[in-house]
């Protein structure tokens, strides 16, 4: 269903991704690593999903995202789930998995039912290059690629006793069947966390696969919607739909939200669409309200008010000095840009600057004032 709200597995209940589903296909066959990255919302964790069903490869896939402070007790979790979750979905490579994963220090398996403990203490602690290395193994065997995803990848970078980066340069240059994709939607932090920009980090100039997610222009949006409804057998009128296409900016995952409310709810979408809009706000609202309470910085909330518009940096640094009423320096400006770029929260184009998401856009102007 194309307003399924929860992440697509199956090509049919996506909308126009081919491009990006055959990009990415080929990056899992060949690439060693991959990186699928676009804003909140875009679809990279569908599209990942219907590529690892449709390629039929073994894989595992982790939900990276973390606590603001993991310890090595999260992620351990993370790891325990993805493994249960591959021995269940590969039933025919059972007795090769568990025999391969059993060799690996701090990995124990119970049967019956199945449960997989990871251990980071001891002499025989947990080493993330040795599943790797296992998978690896796995991969040679059966003569085909084995993929490891990391969805929300940019997450790692809290776990700061583990050298990611390190760690995928190893697999890159000698394990011939492992494949790695990573997701993000904060793409500044992803790059920089695997460091491929960076000449002292491992990966610098390898070459790494990219698929960019899209929105959707104006036109698609409406088709989008106007698919998703014939799908459900429900009738809502075109200005209601010219409407939503309007606000939401060409986001799949905003369209799909309110796809889901009109089918759940016809009354209220044909009689208020804006309450449906008002949910997509009240979500972006507590997304803005939890990066400024994790910031020291009162300047983001001016800066986040100045970029509901379109400015330039010059007009950004005049205005916040006018406001502040003293000069800042042009360094400390552009770490307060750096950082909402790379947050995917802002957007630059032709060295203008402005919040990316048009229902951020609306939250942070009810928020903020």
């Amino acid at each position: 269903m194309l307003f399924d709200i929860k992440p697509k597995d199956r090509r049919n209940d996506l909308y126009d991704f081919d491009k990006e589903l055959e990009m990415l296909k080929k990056g899992l066959e060949k690439a060693p690593i991959t990186l699928l990255i676009g804003v909140r919302r875009s679809g990279k964790t569908s599209l990942l999903k219907v590529v690892l069903n449709e390629l039929n490869h073994p894989y595992i896939y982790l939900d990276t995202r973390l606590s603001v402070y993991p310890t090595y007790r999260d992620f351990a979790n993370v790891i325990k789930i993805s493994l249960e979750d591959f021995i269940i979905r590969n039933t025919s490579l059972y007795k090769k998995i568990v025999e391969r994963l059993r060799r690996i220090d701090g990995i124990t398996i119970s049967l019956s039912p199945l449960s997989v403990g990871i251990s980071w203490r001891g002499d025989k602690r947990f080493e993330l290059i040795e599943l790797f290395s296992a998978l690896n193994k796995i991969g040679s065997e059966l003569r085909e690629p084995v993929i490891i995803a990391f969805d929300e990848a940019q997450e790692l970078r809290k776990i700061t006793w583990i050298n990611f980066s390190r760690i995928f340069a190893y697999a890159y240059d000698n394990l011939e069947y492992i494949r790695i994709v990573l997701t993000g939607s904060e793409v500044g932090l992803l790059y920089k966390f695997i460091g491929v920009n960076d000449s002292k980090s491992p990966l610098y100039g390898r070459y790494i696969h990219v698929v960019s997610t899209r929105r959707l222009s104006y036109e698609e949006s409406i088709d989008f919607l106007e698919k998703g409804f014939k799908e459900v057998r429900v009738e809502i009128s075109r200005q209601i739909i010219e409407k939503a296409a309007r606000t939401f900016g060409g986001v799949i995952g905003w369209l799909t939200l309110f796809g889901y409310n009109c089918y759940m709810n016809i009354k209220t979408c044909s009689e208020n669409i804006d309450e449906i809009i008002k949910t997509a706000v009240d979500i972006a609202k507590q997304e803005i309200k939890n990066f400024l309470e994790s910031r020291r910085s009162d300047r983001y909330k001016i800066l986040l008010k100045l970029l509901t518009k379109e400015r330039s940096w010059s007009e950004i640094k005049n205005r916040l000095e006018d406001i502040e009423g003293r000069t800042i320096n042009d360094k400390t400006l552009n770490e307060l840009l750096v950082t909402l770029l790379n947050l995917s929260i802002i957007e630059k184009t032709d060295n203008r600057y402005m919040i990316s998401d048009p229902i951020t856009r609306r939250a942070v102007e009810e928020l903020l004032g």
